[in-house]
């Protein structure tokens, strides 16, 4: 028998077209907490350009600017979200939030894969709720 667990991610679409997913979340959150594309981009593993080109397309796709410079000299400079952008970052939060927990609701059971022959064959699978504890 194989344990399994049930995953999910999040996403906005436009007309049918991917947006912004969990990577854009990270991102935001990021710059909501440091105001700085370059360090919310490192955090998350994406280098600037990539994290610069990602909310250009976003901000194409969704018709509105989500981030708004910070003039000054050092530290004083960097980049903010714009209001539209924390409502995203919002939808983005609350729509996550609520996945993982109807996910999650699945979980204190877990369920188990069993085969009826050597393959993994779809065919073969049988997909039960775990009814004792965990296997050792």
């Amino acid at each position: 028998m194989i344990p399994v667990a049930v995953r999910t991610k999040v996403w906005l679409e436009v007309q049918g077209h991917f947006v912004m997913g969990e990577g854009a979340l990270e991102l935001l959150e990021g710059l909501e907490r440091d105001s700085s594309l370059t360090g919310a981009a490192a955090k998350i593993g994406w280098s600037y350009r990539h994290a610069w080109g990602y909310v250009r397309r976003a901000e194409r796709a969704l018709g509105v600017r989500l981030t708004s410079s910070i003039p000054g000299k050092g530290r004083l400079r960097g980049t903010t979200l714009t209001p539209e952008a924390r409502a995203l970052l919002a939808l983005l939060t609350e729509a996550r939030r609520r996945a993982r927990a109807t996910v999650d609701a699945l979980q204190p059971d877990r369920y188990l894969i069993t085969t009826r022959s050597s393959t993994s064959s779809v065919s073969g699978l049988t997909v039960s709720r775990r009814t004792r504890g965990p296997s050792t």
